[in-house]
């Protein structure tokens, strides 16, 4: 049961996190560069400025996907990103949000069961903007 209420508080931390940072970002977008990482490569894969995300539902399972991406900024990471809801494939974030070409990134991809709170998260890939 504690292990049940503590996979249910972390989910709804996790989820309340990424709408927080989902909306304060879309406000503050603007014109700039777009920067899209792949999460398909490889853990510890440097990925090239300009590739996709590729985020993909679990459909049967129940659980829906959220991508994380965080930038390195002065050593330490720091959330940018909430993305790819159901359908959306790509990740996307103008480059004043934090993205800039050549800096350094990672990606996680977290799979959240609707109503029951349970998450499942891949580990870190690490990309390049």
């Amino acid at each position: 049961m504690r292990d049940r209420i503590r996979r249910t508080a972390r989910a709804g931390l996790v989820a309340g996190v990424a709408l927080a940072v989902t909306a304060g970002l879309a406000g503050s977008a603007s014109a700039g560069t777009i920067v899209k990482i792949r999460v398909s490569g490889g853990t510890g894969t440097w990925l090239d400025y300009g590739d996709r995300v590729e985020c993909h539902d679990t459909k049967a399972d129940g659980y829906g996907v959220r991508t994380y991406a965080e930038s390195k900024v002065r050593g330490e990471w720091w959330m940018q990103v909430a993305s790819c809801w159901g359908g959306k494939d790509d990740l996307q974030q103008s480059g004043n949000a934090g993205f800039t070409e050549g800096a350094d990134v990672k990606v996680k991809v977290c799979y959240i069961k609707r109503g029951v709170g349970d998450v499942r998260c891949t580990a870190y890939r690490h990309a390049k903007a």
